[in-house]
């Protein structure tokens, strides 16, 4: 047993004779927060809130005084910003989160500069210029930290990027092939990390990796509708086939890992796409009903499997 949680206890206090002391001190011990657990989520809340309040109040600062400074000053006020920040989080003496958090603030700072740059000087770019211009800019504070909320920062540059191109430069001229594109962009990197995870035994944040399927599985979801209800086929067969090579991974992915997010996440987009297949076969009113069938009898089925395979998990440890 590597660590013992609430329900560990539980089954303990039932299934042995220890006295309500006893529980109480391994309650204590292994579940309830410490003074010092108090301490570091309170040190940890107030940074996050305290970077967040700044880099929004120098947001707020431009908006409100745009018209009041001259160009010099918003460009100077920006650099200083961005410098002071990139120094204290290189040469403070303070923890490696901090740093990083401190760099994820910079990497923010970066963005406002280019959007500075482009009003004061009406360059005519694109925005997605602007978004790639921010993703490449950063990419070797990402590379260098490794610090997730980073990483997860780049992601969703990276994406705007692409969807933004194809808008403002390919016209939106095959929204099966976007899909199909940010699709196998985010599932590939996804199953790369849980198998790097897996083999180098180093576990990614759960808010991390569940974020991450949480959005492949939405293009996946929003991709598919698409080929459903406008018939894209031939030219839908690799995001089909690459959904269904997802779903199948995260299944036992799933299963050797003991995660109830993925079923979860897999089970509700299944449930989506059936009623999609539903609503386009048979294109009347009247599928409404079978629908609201499906999704009750589904909803039900696939609650009452998570909660016994939480409950078997939970008692296999």
């Amino acid at each position: 047993m590597e660590k013992i949680d609430r329900e560990d206890i539980s089954i303990t206090s039932k299934h042995s004779n220890r006295s309500k002391e006893q529980i109480k001190k391994l309650l204590e011990q292994y579940v309830y927060a410490n003074n010092e657990d108090w301490r570091k989520f309170i040190n940890l809340f107030l940074l996050i809130l305290g970077i967040g309040f700044f880099v929004s109040g120098v947001i707020f600062f431009f908006a409100y005084n745009w018209a009041d400074l001259n160009k010099f000053m918003k460009i100077g006020i920006v650099l200083i910003l961005l410098i002071t920040t990139v120094v204290c989080g290189i040469q403070l003496k303070i923890k490696e989160s901090y740093k990083n958090m401190l760099l994820t603030a910079a990497s923010v700072i970066v963005g406002l500069l280019f959007a500075i740059f482009g009003q004061i000087y009406q360059t005519g770019a694109n925005a997605y210029d602007f978004f790639l211009a921010w993703t490449l800019f950063i990419t070797i504070w990402v590379l260098a930290i490794n610090f997730y909320p980073l990483w997860l920062l780049y992601m969703i540059l990276f994406n705007t990027t692409i969807i933004l191109f194809n808008e403002q430069v390919q016209n939106n001229f095959d929204t099966n092939a976007l899909t199909t594109l940010i699709f196998l962009i985010n599932g590939i990197t996804l199953v790369a990390l849980l198998i790097y995870s897996k083999r180098k035994n180093n576990n990614i944040p759960l808010w991390f990796r569940n974020t991450l399927v949480l959005i492949v599985t939405t293009i996946a979801t929003i991709g598919m509708i698409d080929i459903i209800f406008y018939a894209k086929f031939p030219e839908g067969l690799l995001l089909t086939s690459g959904t269904l090579g997802f779903f199948i991974y995260g299944i036992i992915y799933a299963l050797s890992t003991k995660s109830t997010f993925f079923i979860a996440t897999i089970s509700f987009s299944l449930l989506i796409l059936i009623n999609s297949l539903l609503i386009k076969i048979f294109e009347n009113e009247a599928v409404l009903i079978l629908v609201s069938i499906v999704v009750i009898i589904a909803t039900t089925a696939i609650i009452k499997l998570l909660l016994t395979l939480q409950r078997k998990w939970n008692n296999d440890k």
